[in-house]
């Protein structure tokens, strides 16, 4: 009995009945046509194995090794699925599939390449166990968006990232990956690679035969054939990166400026003084304001300020900075992914037709715009019509200075200021830390989960410290007829759902519109000598107040900003400007009454 249990043939029954009957008790549930669906793989590779034995036996090498090498490589292949996986124990659980493949992947590898083939997984699973706290400290794995947001990033993101604490975790991983690449090369030097190539044909084998006896609803090539379908997970998810980001330049690009098609504008003369202030905001939920009832008063400016019109329950278009801009400034009605016909742009940003109907329009930027890459390129197609561009080279409060003097210089012509910094936008560090309203404070992202009250707390101080360059502004405007419109671009995720940082990124549990992050923060301030400028300025002002409560999305700043200026164009659409009696709500996808 004792020389049975130490054969090699005992070994290898005992991982096919295991395999077999930890799938067959799916049997039952098999869909009717799933035979029919089988790939060629499930030929191919099983005659790759006869093959392989084949050779093996011509070239009189063992098919296998010594049965103590083969439970020490399935013990090996167990714990760095268990520690390197990702999905080795996501739903629905086949983790057998996932370990015999890695034993075929590892075995043929060996055979090919030899020590050589450590190059290809050391790397591999390095990511992997980036993936896994990844996803344990944010929610999400690197996927299309992900990857696509982090080519974005600028060198304050990135450092947010990086702490002590985050250099020991990485130093860590490097460890334990040099000990598995350690552990592999003594366990596999030995053997033949004849001998290698026979095993690792036989647990692909296995791992095919087990994904086949699997009911339909349960096989997932993603979660199964580990290591191989991360390699195909990272390559496909860079190529949608890249490629996202180029379409949503080329979409920004091509569109042609509204201004070409006849307009008109009968409510302003050229030397009014009008200013208007188009703000958009970066990562300001709505439920994170005190205005909106937020338990924490962020936002005492504006809870004060009986001025302000303000719109409790608006729903930003997308989870990204461009795509919000362009939902925001064309007449887009939702992200560039939503092929619903009259969805997408038919023609580019409001700003070209404010600046055809006399308006002289001024951009102001932050720390970002020094980026050569999708943000900087969007946002700079869609302001082009601008007459100058000021870059904040710190905080938002640095370009005050500019506005002041843009206003001197230009006392009664109608101006356009065109506002687009970080504000709330991670890491979480534009306020005044000498006296931040709410502590501890700090935006430690290496394990927000662990620091969420710090988190939360400099995130409070961000939307804090931007009602005061509300204020600021307003103040600076008093005198003039000015209209100041605010809007945030996105909102973020703070723990809510167990995610962390941008809002519907990577794999989320809960898509983003269906939760509270995609509430936004938005709000009209007008002053009371633009209010009396024209009677249907003053109408257009009293329909404001009036669909205050309405639930409002991005697609409703393009027309309500012509609505307002009574701005004739084929692309107005009254049913989306909240100035006119005819406005209809946002009928997208929001997140329930629960959900917020």
């Amino acid at each position: 009995m004792r020389t049975l249990l130490r054969s090699k043939t005992c070994f290898a029954t005992v991982v096919l009945l295991g395999t077999i009957g930890a799938a067959a008790v799916q049997i039952p549930s098999w869909d009717a046509g799933f035979c029919a669906d089988v790939s060629l793989w499930y030929g191919l590779v099983p005659l790759a194995g006869v093959v392989a034995v084949a050779w093996c036996r011509l070239g009189h090498a063992p098919a296998l090794p010594q049965v103590g090498t083969l439970w020490r490589l399935l013990a090996l292949m167990l714990l760095l699925n268990a520690t390197t996986n990702p999905m080795f124990f996501a739903p629905p659980l086949q983790p057998q599939v996932a370990l015999l493949s890695a034993m075929g992947c590892v075995c043929l590898l060996w055979a090919l390449l030899g020590a050589w083939s450590l190059v290809l997984w050391v790397p591999l699973m390095f990511l992997g166990l980036a993936q896994i706290v990844s996803f344990l400290q944010y929610g999400t794995r690197f996927n299309s968006l992900v990857l696509a947001e982090s080519f974005e990033a600028t060198g304050e993101e990135v450092a947010a990232y990086f702490s002590l604490s985050n250099g020991a975790l990485a130093l860590l991983g490097v460890a334990l990956v040099s000990w598995y690449g350690w552990m592999i090369c003594r366990v596999l030097r030995p053997v033949g690679r004849r001998t290698l190539l026979c095993t690792g044909a036989l647990f692909g084998t296995l791992a095919l035969v087990s994904e086949f006896l699997l009911p339909q609803h349960r096989q997932s090539v993603e979660q199964h054939f580990w290591p191989v379908s991360e390699v195909a997970h990272l390559y496909v998810s860079c190529e949608e990166a890249v490629r996202h980001n180029i379409e949503v330049v080329r979409l920004a690009e091509g569109l042609e400026s509204p201004a070409a098609a006849p307009s008109s504008c009968d409510t302003l003369e050229s030397d009014s003084g009008v200013v208007v202030v188009l703000h958009i905001g970066e990562s300001v939920r709505a439920d994170a304001m005190s205005i909106n009832g937020y338990h924490r008063d962020t936002t005492p400016w504006l809870r004060r300020n009986s001025r302000v019109i303000n719109f409790p329950r608006c729903i930003s278009a997308a989870c990204d900075t461009c795509q919000a801009q362009i939902a925001i400034l064309t007449n887009a009605r939702r992200g560039i992914y939503d092929k619903t016909p009259g969805m997408q742009p038919t023609t580019g940003s409001v700003l070209e037709l404010l600046h055809k109907h006399g308006f002289r329009v001024f951009s102001f930027f932050g720390r970002r715009c020094g980026q050569q890459l999708k943000y900087d390129r969007v946002v700079r197609v869609l302001s082009r019509v601008s007459d100058e561009r000021f870059n904040a080279p710190g905080a938002p409060w640095t370009s005050l200075p500019d506005m002041e003097q843009v206003l001197r210089r230009h006392e009664k012509e109608n101006l356009v200021f065109f506002i687009n910094n970080e504000g709330s936008h991670t890491p979480f560090d534009l306020y005044d830390h000498q006296n931040p309203p709410f502590t501890p404070a700090g935006a430690d992202f290496q394990n927000p989960a662990a620091h969420a009250e710090e988190v939360r707390n400099a995130y409070d101080n961000t939307i804090h410290y931007t009602d005061e360059f509300w204020r600021r502004i307003c103040t600076m405007l008093s005198g003039r007829p000015f209209v100041y419109l605010y809007v945030s671009d996105h909102g973020e995720y703070l723990g809510q759902n167990g995610i962390w940082g941008r809002g519907g990124l990577g794999d989320s549990r809960t898509p983003y519109h269906e939760t509270a992050g995609s509430r936004v923060g938005m709000f009209v301030v007008t002053s009371p000598e633009f209010d009396a400028l024209h009677p249907h300025v003053t109408e257009a002002v009293r329909q404001l107040r009036n669909h205050a409560a309405l639930t409002v999305g991005h697609e409703h700043i393009f027309h309500t900003l012509l609505g307002l200026f009574h701005i004739q164009t084929p692309y107005y659409e009254s049913a989306l400007d909240l100035c006119s009696p005819q406005v209809q709500p946002y009928d997208g996808p929001q997140p329930t009454e629960s959900a917020e």
